[in-house]
């Protein structure tokens, strides 16, 4: 493996400049990396050379912000490493070179040790975590320093939903059994105000902030109005005497009505009316119609009038004097409106209270945390005096270098972590000692993106102030450097880049005004495309079930997907790389997951045009699942009538919308007992097929049915909605699985278990093959692509904002709406969406800089933008930076004009790869993938059964469900042969302190691995086969015929008269009876069991197949072997095949 690795390995690229200052490991480096200037290789570098120069692979500490992040960390490191073990000498004297590392004789056999050393070392090899890892990791191994239960387990995507939805139904039940009149009107309030998603929200904000809220005064209202600033007592009593004759400037008021009535005009006359009908008033009325009289100087969005010639009385000082009066109705007014939103948020603030302290109760008896919990909890942990050392003894390691990856998104309390476990850096003997201990950082405030995800760019700056004050204070140096050389985009992506932020200024991305420069170290051409929006209006009719989409969106989308195919169909060459482009050298970027995303997948998929679908979406939102969740609603409910239609036109069943309303119209009935009189049974036959099966299996099993039995579902489904229908399927096939391991398997329990959670499936965007990618900016964070188009530019970023998200002295507040935004909760408001928009650019940032040759920016305009692009829009930056680039607009035949720019030098393309033809045809799937392999002769070896026939189950491609569900089945399989000797008092401790050591460093996943292990080899069923006279991975040969068969199996006991074969299947399926046993397995069992008799011919034979997800012992019967021992010689004339091990073999 090591020498297969250090062939394919390519060279290090030498560390310069600021590159090779920031690898050094003997300082602490606080680097600044552009997009695209290489800073995962300054990284991985650091550890290589940390390494090298002794440091034991324990002491170092990687963390970063994503899991993909860890990971790819991780891959470059054990694969460089591996590869040194076995690299040529020159090869690795260059790589040892370009780390600016002693390359001598002991110098590389030094490298070529470090992969073992890194395995062997405590803990099985480097920590390169997530922030959440870590602190899962610390607080599994000090529960009780935490105040945590022992045992506890982090909550998943689902399980907090679904914790979160039950906590506040019993809340609800708890108030109305008690009378709790407060607390139901504060949560009508607050759903009345905020809807019921975003009281829900606003609910889990406050379960973050328990501390918080506890610290408030029992009755919030009359703290709150004391802290706004408000008067105390009847908001509207206070108002009233504030216009009073004696407290209202009614000489002013007067005097405007006299000068309105002295000019005599219609609209003059009605102000005097309704300035005397309101001094006509006492002052209780005057405070409850102050806002008739505001009319006389405020327009309707509450502005000062104009007193421009023929609006107002040509009177001098008409216009201080109205806005002296219109500036004191508008502070009594908002006073009032203030005053509400104290009431409401008060009410608001004891209903999280209440709801903060239940979420964390059942928590507490569920032994669960949250993701809050983790952070918070390990930063408690680490703050406490002296616990940081008691830590490290106890774990007896040591954290010498710290390394932190994407730097930008860690949070306050994140930075608190990464400062206790570095304090001991700066002070005592880590500061006067010899051994040197860094800390490493680097991030790009540009790139700082996740501010909805509680992310805070400031706290990196304000980190960096805090460690290089350390540093200084104990003499340690400490670098701040920065990357600006880009190795990813051209210099006209580049040159876009820059002159978009020199446009639009520095200061408003949140960064220090002054240049910010990249400089491009791809020198090949490259193109900036601005296409011409698409306005409303421009498609004469819906095109057919879409008539709901806008009209402008259609049109984009069929445009983009048109210019894609025709660039593919005309070999659009890639000048970086010499040759034309394919689907996969695409990616399209959207702001949201909106309905254009979905269109573009749609005529792409019309287009022909190879696309891994949205890299984000819920489980509940795919019309796959949509449609198996209504077979399932059917089998448990046929009367329902709007869920039967749904299923009656989806894939699954096949009729069409005039079909559907022909059976509707005249009916006298429901639609079921309807259907049941007057359709033929044939047609009937599905519907009844859906109904017999469901009193009689699991959710598991009547899915896996649906999909793969008669029916063929997935086909169906797969052929209408295309191939990105593929993984919502498997991950709703594993929510089955998930269900039936923790629940009793009824279909109606499934169903109320599955619309009570929320799962996301995330498709991994960085190993889609040769396929299109379309993914929201965030999603792309890390990703890029020869030519990147971002769709939909034309947002206007004030549509939607995320003031639901805001807080004020660390309690959650709702957002207020614009006429409450005054005094201390108008400027929270106002500082958000400061942040808010700087973010928006920052964004822009990230988005443009995905692109390595090309980038393309479009966009649509609706009806109500009247042909204007927002200014505050994305495209409209672009296109600012394009007019200062003096790019001018010229014709282009499918968008009407663009904008282009190919950079302000001449650079060569790369020379054409050998054989590619001018116009390349470039096909989704070749010709032959599908045609069925030639026979080819006899293997000169012997044959094993497992790969001696072919796989006939229909299984789809492996998702990243299918992975970790193949990874799963491995842990269960190495489980299986390392426990049956070990005493069953022991197991269990044993088979997680293994698991650890392996590498599964969640609690969770070893908690289940060793629970469905147990499950198997302590069932009494399953006895015989595990106890001491069984043998664990048997070797068997025997000649049987002309054929040497050689194997080995799993499980293999011998007694008197009997020998029993068992074999273990792993995968997801786990037939109910032998009928539904793959003819596969039931071949390889076949010549295992011929093996066996010829070895044994004087004893019977028992061969069974062990599902382990069930887990279920089917027996497999002697007939059933002995009907295809007489067909296994002939598979004998091909070549064997991979193993037969259904979809948990690993990919």
């Amino acid at each position: 493996m090591a020498a297969t690795m250090a062939k394919k390995a390519k060279a290090l690229q030498p560390l310069a400049g600021a590159q090779a200052q920031a690898a050094a490991p003997d300082a602490h480096v606080w680097l600044s990396a552009s997009a695209g200037t290489g800073k995962t290789h300054v990284l991985t570098a650091r550890v290589f050379r940390l390494l090298l120069q002794g440091v034991r692979p324990e002491n170092i500490l990687c963390l970063t912000f994503t899991k993909a992040g860890a990971a790819e960390m991780a891959d470059r490191i054990h694969d460089r490493l591996a590869a040194w073990v076995q690299m040529e000498e020159g090869d690795l004297f260059h790589d040892l070179e370009a780390l600016s590392e002693e390359s001598g004789p002991e110098a590389r056999d030094r490298a070529r040790r470090l992969f073992a050393e890194v395995l062997e070392s405590t803990g099985g090899g480097l920590r390169i975590q997530t922030i959440h890892g870590f602190c899962q990791q610390l607080l599994t191994a000090f529960p009780l320093e935490a105040d945590l239960p022992p045992g506890f387990r982090p909550l998943d995507q689902r399980e907090q939903a679904t914790l979160a939805r039950q906590t506040l139904a019993d809340m609800v039940v708890v108030a109305q059994q008690q009378g709790d009149d407060a607390l139901i009107e504060a949560l009508q309030a607050l759903s009345l105000r905020m809807g019921e998603g975003g009281a829900e929200n606003f609910l889990l904000r406050c379960a973050a902030r328990l501390d918080a809220l506890k610290a408030l005064p029992e009755d919030i209202a009359p703290w709150l109005l004391r802290e706004l600033e408000l008067p105390e007592g009847d908001i509207d009593a206070h108002i009233a005497t504030q216009c009073a004759d004696d407290l209202f400037d009614m000489r002013t008021l007067i005097w405007i009505a006299q000068a309105n009535a002295d000019w005599g005009t219609g609209r003059a006359l009605e102000r005097c009316d309704r300035i005397a009908r309101w001094r006509n008033l006492d002052p209780a009325a005057r405070a409850a119609t102050l806002t008739d009289l505001h009319v006389v100087w405020a327009k309707a969005d509450g502005e000062l009038i104009s007193t421009a010639k023929g609006w107002a009385p040509p009177v001098d000082g008409y216009g201080d004097a109205i806005a002296r009066i219109h500036e004191r109705c508008a502070e009594l007014l908002g006073l009032r409106l203030r005053a509400a939103y104290a009431a409401l948020l008060a009410k608001a603030l004891h209903a999280g209270r209440v709801y903060a302290r239940a979420y964390a109760q059942a928590k507490q008896l569920a032994g669960a945390v949250d993701f809050d919990d983790l952070i918070a909890n390990t930063a408690q942990l680490l703050s406490q005096p002296g616990i940081a050392d008691w830590i490290r003894y106890k774990l007896d390691q040591r954290i010498d270098h710290i390394l932190v990856d994407e730097a930008q998104d860690t949070n306050v309390s994140q930075w608190q972590i990464v400062g206790a476990l570095a304090a001991e850096f700066f002070a005592g003997e880590g500061a006067k000692g010899d051994k040197v201990r860094t800390i490493f950082t680097v991030g790009d405030f540009k790139q700082a993106i996740f501010g909805f995800q509680g992310t805070s760019p400031e706290s990196f700056r304000a980190a960096q102030i805090v460690f290089q004050r350390h540093a200084e204070d104990a003499s340690h140096p400490f670098y701040d450097l920065s990357l600006q050389h880009s190795f990813r985009s051209t210099p006209a992506v580049l040159d876009v880049v820059d002159r978009t932020i020199a446009t639009l200024r520095a200061e408003r991305f949140g960064l220090e005004p002054g240049e910010v420069r990249h400089i491009s170290a791809n020198r090949f051409p490259g193109e900036v495309l601005l296409w011409k929006p698409v306005v409303a209006g421009l498609s004469d009719e819906a095109e057919g079930e879409e008539d709901w989409a806008a009209d402008q969106e259609r049109v984009l989308a069929q445009t983009i997907a048109r210019q894609i195919r025709q660039w593919i169909d005309d070999g659009l060459m890639l000048e970086s790389r010499g040759r034309p482009v394919t689907a996969g050298d695409f990616m399209i970027l959207v702001r949201r997951r909106s309905e254009l995303a979905r269109l573009i997948v749609a005529r792409l998929y019309e287009e022909k045009v190879a696309v891994a679908g949205i890299d984000r979406l819920r489980l509940n939102a795919p019309l796959a699942v949509r449609d198996l969740l209504a077979a399932l609603r059917f089998a448990v409910q046929p009367e329902d009538d709007l869920n039967l239609a749904a299923l009656l036109v989806s894939p699954l069943i096949g009729w069409t919308q005039d079909a559907l309303m022909d059976r509707l119209i005249n009916r006298r009935a429901g639609l079921w007992q309807h259907l049941t009189q007057t359709l033929d049974a044939a047609l009937l036959e599905p519907l009844r097929q859906l109904l017999g099966q469901a009193d009689f299996t699991t959710p598991y099993r009547y899915l896996e049915a649906i999909l793969s039995g008669p029916m063929d579902g997935r086909r169906r489904l797969i052929e209408r909605l295309g191939s990105e229908a593929a993984d919502p399927i498997e991950e709703l096939l594993n929510a089955a699985l998930a269900f039936e391991n923790d629940d009793y398997p009824s279909l109606q329990r499934f169903i109320d278990w599955f619309d009570r959670g929320e799962v996301e499936i995330v498709r991994d965007a960085a190993a889609q093959g040769d396929s299109l990618r379309l993914l929201t900016v965030h999603g792309a964070k890390g990703l890029q692509a020869p030519i990147v188009i971002l769709a939909d530019a034309c947002l206007d970023p004030d549509a939607g904002n995320r003031a639901d998200s805001l807080e004020w002295n660390g309690l959650p507040i709702i957002a207020p709406r614009k006429a409450e935004r005054q005094g201390a909760i108008g400027q929270v408001a106002e500082e958000a969406s400061a942040v808010e928009r700087a973010e928006h650019w920052r964004l822009l940032y990230v988005a443009l800089t995905r692109a390595e040759e090309r980038l393309v920016v479009a966009g649509s305009l609706g009806p109500r933008a009247k042909g204007e692009v927002k200014p505050e829009s994305w495209y409209a930056a672009v296109e600012g930076a394009l007019i200062s680039l003096e790019a001018e607009w010229e014709a282009d035949p499918l968008w009407g004009a663009r904008r282009s720019w190919r950079g302000s030098e001449i650079l060569p393309s790369k020379p054409a790869e050998h054989g590619i033809a001018e116009n390349q045809a470039v096909h989704n799937e070749p010709s032959w993938l599908r045609r069925p392999a030639p026979a080819e002769a006899r293997p000169p070896r012997p044959l094993a059964p497992s790969a001696a026939v072919e796989d006939d189950v229909p299984y789809p491609p492996p998702t990243p469900a299918m992975r970790d569900a193949a990874e799963r089945g491995r842990w269960l399989h190495r489980l299986f042969e390392r426990l049956a000797d070990v005493p069953p008092d022991s197991r269990r401790l044993r088979a997680d302190k293994w698991l650890a050591q392996q590498g599964l460093a969640d609690p969770a996943r070893r908690h289940d691995v060793i629970k469905q292990t147990l499950r198997v080899i302590e069932d009494p069923q399953f006895a015989g086969l595990f106890g001491p006279d069984a043998l664990a991975e048997a070797p068997i040969a025997a000649v049987v015929g002309e054929a040497v068969i050689a194997g080995t199996v799993d499980r293999l006991r011998i007694s008197d008269g009997l020998v029993q074969l068992i074999d273990f299947k792993t995968g997801r399926i786990s037939p109910l009876v032998v009928e539904e046993v793959p003819l596969a397995h039931v071949r390889q069992m076949a010549a295992y069991a011929a093996a066996l008799q010829v070895i044994f011919p004087d004893r019977r034979i028992e061969a069974g197949l062990l599902y382990t997800a069930a887990p279920r012992l089917i027996t497999l019967p002697p007939e059933l072997l002995a009907r295809h021992k007489p067909a296994f010689p002939s598979a004998q004339e091909n070549l064997p095949l991979p193993p037969v091990e259904t979809d948990a073999t690993p990919s």
